[in-house]
């Protein structure tokens, strides 16, 4: 007999373990891209710490901006190791992560509209100060880093933009999670077909 998820497995979750885990698979990460050769871009431009704590996390979160990391000199160790974070990344946002936010999406007051609407909020602040986006540019961001498409036609320049978004990621791909759940429901609600009422088909009276 298959065993489903209740909610009580869900709280199972320990948050300090999923930080834990999140904090060791970003510095091992940045560490990669630190030490490898070829991993970013030589015009990368400002703290070479920085970039490889902000491609560990945009590799990590499947975000991938491709704006400075790889560059095209990156041989076979550098390929094997983004293959290798990549699934861990996969694994961590995919299983732990989603289950932690799923926990405890209810428990928030107002709801996780509220605090989706605030992380928006938060992260049209955040970058029209620190990148001087504008607020149309900021929302876009914002949303497509939330939802990992990454098309990277806009991204940090600075350091501390480049450490905001690493942040900022983190962080609204748990909101982003939590609000799977609710979305996957209305959908499959929708898309379920009504049952189809089936006339009653008179019984024959046996001789």
């Amino acid at each position: 007999m298959i065993e489903t998820e209740t909610a009580e497995d869900l709280r199972a979750v320990s948050t300090g373990r999923v930080m834990l885990l999140g904090v060791a698979l970003v510095l091992f990460s940045a560490l990669g891209f630190f030490v490898l050769p070829g991993m970013i871009s030589e015009d990368a431009g400002g703290s070479h710490a920085v970039n490889a704590i902000y491609c560990a996390v945009m590799t990590l979160t499947t975000v991938g901006f491709g704006d400075i990391c790889p560059s095209e000199r990156i041989e076979f160790p550098g390929r094997f190791f983004i293959i290798v974070i990549s699934f861990c990344g996969m694994g961590m946002f995919c299983g732990p992560v989603m289950n932690l936010a799923s926990s405890w999406r209810d428990m928030i007051p107002g709801g996780i509209a509220s605090l989706a609407s605030f992380t928006l909020f938060l992260g049209v602040v955040i970058f029209t100060y620190l990148e001087g986006m504008s607020q149309s540019e900021a929302v876009y961001f914002s949303v497509i880093t939330g939802t990992t498409i990454g098309y990277g036609d806009i991204s940090p320049r600075s350091d501390i933009g480049k450490l905001a978004v690493a942040a900022y990621a983190i962080l609204v791909i748990n909101v982003v999670g939590a609000l799977l759940e609710p979305a996957k429901d209305f959908l499959e609600s929708f898309c379920k077909q009504p049952p189809t009422q089936q006339k009653e088909v008179p019984e024959k009276k046996e001789l």
